[in-house]
């Protein structure tokens, strides 16, 4: 009887913790460098939570081996909602697999609280290619071999083109490279024939004429290139490809702290000029429940697990 009175006090003197979170700054954490798409709109989302909750929001940036640094540091923090990780999904879905014993369970050491946003990639060719629709490129790449370019290998953009690539029947020589402004150069520069990219970093060239965009891989054409057909309209059917971003915490964290959090996030994600801002870098806002992302996870992780090993990536 004692232990479980001692258990209701204990309950009830975390309501008012609960209820007056956040009272001091929070720290949220994202394995991409500062300036790129995912830490800027990152920043324009910490001031509207500094706004809302009239607490401080910090964002410091853990970039660096596949997202295993942030991912280390978060599971080492306090479970109490001050300190979060805005993680990309190939650091919680490939490194699992691509890592000999991975220093944390992504199922088991971080709780999930919103899948904040999804992006398209696309294809891009120079302006005088001879490849100007997507069926162009697949027949070109069963007459002559092709060199693709994107990021480094085990990323968002490689593994989206090795799915893209089985489900088109097609082959090409993928060409990692460490920047997309790299890829980019060596597209213009002739090293190339296409290139995989995301709106934010592309869009600049193909507003200047210098690359033609054929093809996405959205479900449904993006807003910011509305002549750009998707994969699916370019005979592709039913094919699509979004990767994802999400907000995350060390596990163990308050079910309420979790469930303001999230719910704060999905209120500020359907205002439209966060939506319209976030149109300007590609992504299309979602703010899911925590179990919906914890579904997404797994699922991602039961269909990246094979190719993984398939491709013999290790990082």
């Amino acid at each position: 009887m004692l232990k479980k009175l001692l258990l209701l006090a204990a309950l009830f003197a975390s309501f008012p913790a609960l209820a007056a979170y956040p009272d001091h700054p929070v720290r949220i954490m994202v394995s991409n460098p500062a300036g790129g798409p995912v830490d800027v709109f990152l920043r324009v989302l910490a001031t509207r939570l500094s706004q809302t909750w009239n607490q401080s929001v910090v964002v410091e940036n853990r970039p660096g081996a596949s997202g295993i640094i942030l991912g280390n540091a978060l599971v080492k923090a306090a479970p109490d909602g001050y300190t979060l990780g805005m993680v990309v999904a190939s650091s919680l879905t490939v490194v699992p697999f691509a890592v000999d014993n991975p220093p944390f369970d992504v199922q088991k050491d971080l709780q999930p609280i919103s899948l904040v946003a999804r992006t398209p990639f696309i294809f891009v060719v120079p302006k005088d290619s001879p490849i100007k629709t997507w069926q162009d490129f697949v027949a070109a790449s069963k007459q002559r071999d092709l060199t693709i370019g994107s990021f480094s290998i085990g990323t968002a953009f490689h593994l989206v083109w090795e799915q893209t690539a089985r489900a088109a029947g097609v082959k090409a020589v993928y060409a990692p490279s460490p920047s997309s402004g790299k890829t980019l150069g060596d597209l213009i520069g002739g090293q190339l024939d296409i290139a995989l990219d995301a709106p934010s970093s592309a869009k600049g060239m193909i507003d200047a004429g210098r690359l033609r965009a054929i093809a996405t891989t959205s479900p449904t054409r993006f807003p910011g290139l509305p002549d750009t057909p998707t994969l699916d309209e370019s005979g592709l059917k039913g094919y699509s490809s979004q990767p994802w971003f999400a907000l995350m915490a060390p596990a163990g964290t308050p079910a309420a702290v979790v469930d303001k959090i999230q719910k704060t996030v999905a209120d500020l994600l359907k205002d439209p000029a966060m939506k319209a801002q976030m149109q300007i870098y590609g992504m299309t806002p979602v703010g899911s429940t925590p179990a919906e992302l914890a579904e997404t996870i797994k699922n991602d992780l039961r269909d990246m697990g094979p190719l993984v090993k398939e491709l013999g990536i290790k990082l």
